[in-house]
Parts: C-alpha cells; sequence; structure tokens
C-alpha cells in the first residue's frame, strides 16, 4: 500500500505559528507606539512658534503706546521698561516690564504692580535695539530664539509712534 504524500500544513503547526507571529507583532506595535511619544508632534511644535508670536505681537503693541523706553541688562537678566501713553480709558497700563531671565530661559511681563505673568519659558535668546534721534526712540528690532519651535528664531521691526524717550 503507497501513503499518499501531502503537501501543506497541519491545523496544530499553523496555530502555533499564527500565536507566535501574533506574540511579536503585539510587542513590535508596543515598541512603535512608545517611540512615536519621544518625537514631538506638529501641533506640540506649533503650539511653541504661536507662543513667540504672541509675546512678540504683545511687545510690538506695548512698544507702540509707549512714552518712555529703557533697557538694561546685566549677566542675569535682560529688562525692557517701558511707562505708556496716558490715553484716559479706564484700566489701561501706566507701565510694562519686560523681564528675560538668562538662567531659565523665561520671558515674564509685569503690568503696573501686578504679578508678571510668564511669556515663554523656551526662548534660548532676546535682544532689542533701538534706532535713537537724539532722546527719542524712532523704532526697535526685536531678536529672538526659542526651543521647541519650528522657525527658532524670530524678529520684529517696531516704527514707534509716540517716539519714547530713551532713558
Amino acid at each position: 500500500m503507497t501513503r499518499l504524500s501531502r503537501s501543506g500544513f497541519t491545523l496544530i503547526e499553523m496555530a502555533t505559528s499564527l500565536s507566535i507571529i501574533s506574540v511579536l507583532m503585539l510587542g513590535l506595535s508596543g515598541a512603535i507606539v512608545v517611540g512615536s511619544y519621544a518625537i514631538p508632534t506638529t501641533t506640540d511644535t506649533g503650539l511653541g512658534d504661536q507662543a513667540v508670536i504672541d509675546t512678540l505681537n504683545k511687545m510690538r503693541s506695548d512698544l507702540q503706546g509707549a512714552d518712555q523706553y529703557k533697557f538694561r541688562e546685566d549677566a542675569s537678566i535682560k529688562q525692557l521698561e517701558l511707562k505708556m501713553v496716558s490715553t484716559g480709558a479706564i484700566g489701561e497700563p501706566g507701565k510694562v516690564c519686560y523681564v528675560y531671565t538668562i538662567a531659565d530661559n523665561t520671558m515674564t511681563r509685569a503690568v503696573d504692580s501686578e504679578v508678571a505673568e510668564t511669556l515663554l519659558s523656551t526662548a534660548d535668546n532676546f535682544l532689542i535695539t533701538a534706532a535713537v534721534d537724539g532722546n527719542d526712540v524712532v523704532s526697535a528690532h526685536i531678536l529672538m530664539s526659542a526651543t521647541d519651535t519650528i522657525q527658532r528664531y524670530y524678529e520684529s521691526f517696531v516704527t514707534l509712534p509716540f517716539k519714547p524717550e530713551d532713558k
């Protein structure tokens, strides 16, 4: 009697190989999921860009409404102090102060005697230069760099309509 030779796999061989492949795929998918959290998403990075842009817009608006301009820097901080033009509106700021702390890379903004709000915690560097005509500041050039952003370097050029006095 001759035995017929069949090519193929038995049910037990198929079940064993499927269970082994399933375990391997499960481990591999777990590693991919964990690895995907290590890379920042464009949404997270985009939020960092928007925070820097918002900070520059606030600074530009405050500079345009300033009557006096004072910038000082030392080894630990860079400070921009602005005395605002009075328009007679209720609740308008009298003084706005921006402080960039070099040690912890933060940019804060304080209005009058209120507690300072932190605008950025990822600013690498901050620089502002002023074009002066006599004692009056005509324009300001702001440079800022920030980590965790797409653009990384930012600049803004502001023309100052009130030509604040440089103190």
